[in-house]
């Protein structure tokens, strides 16, 4: 299946389940071998890759997969939002660390679509926007242990990837600048949904 073939998916379901089965996470280099998500060479190989590459490498850590995601939504004309959360050191600068996923709105209803964190990867509906950026950092942050970290949180709301700039290098500036962790620091706090 080509990009193009994909974008022509009819439901998200079917765009899930496509990626579930297909698109590996971890990356592919320009020689074309994978590699883990924690490789060292990452920093000198690795970028946010197109759509197109994603599909046709089967390969993607969370930016590449939003990218891919994000693409389908838009191309079916249903509202979609790209979430990030990273970290902050302690003199306050963004040096990422989180992950990034992308949610979508159907008849007011809010839905999480996430295929790259394992732990949670799923389709989830929720009632409220602050209750799934909530309970999807919350998820997050319990699956890898990160939960005395919520003070030095930043999430960002519909920034933007830049696609061929490398993740860890580039992470905080290729995301918006407005945090907007605390509309939902309630949320996390108030514990997680099964997903």
């Amino acid at each position: 299946m080509d990009f193009e073939d994909v974008l022509k998916l009819k439901t998200p379901d079917d765009l899930w389940k496509y990626m579930h089965e297909n698109i590996r996470y971890g990356w592919t280099n320009k020689n074309g071998e994978f590699r883990e998500y924690n490789d060292p060479r990452q920093y000198e190989e690795y970028y946010f890759h197109s759509p197109k590459e994603t599909v046709e490498r089967k390969s993607g850590v969370c930016g590449d997969q939003v990218l891919l995601e994000k693409s389908w939504f838009d191309h079916h004309n249903i509202e979609n939002h790209i979430v990030s959360f990273g970290f902050k050191d302690d003199t306050g600068k963004r040096i990422g660390g989180g992950h990034i996923f992308l949610l979508y709105v159907v008849d007011r209803k809010y839905y999480y679509f996430e295929n790259a964190f394992a732990p949670c990867a799923n389709i989830v509906e929720f009632d409220t926007l602050n209750e799934l950026i909530g309970t999807a950092i919350a998820a997050y942050l319990v699956a890898t242990n990160n939960t005395d970290k919520t003070d030095r949180l930043f999430v960002t709301f519909d920034g933007h990837l830049t696609i061929g700039n490398n993740t860890n290098r580039d992470y905080a500036e290729s995301i918006n600048d407005k945090d907007v962790f605390a509309e939902y620091i309630e949320d996390v706090n108030k514990g997680i949904k099964m997903f």
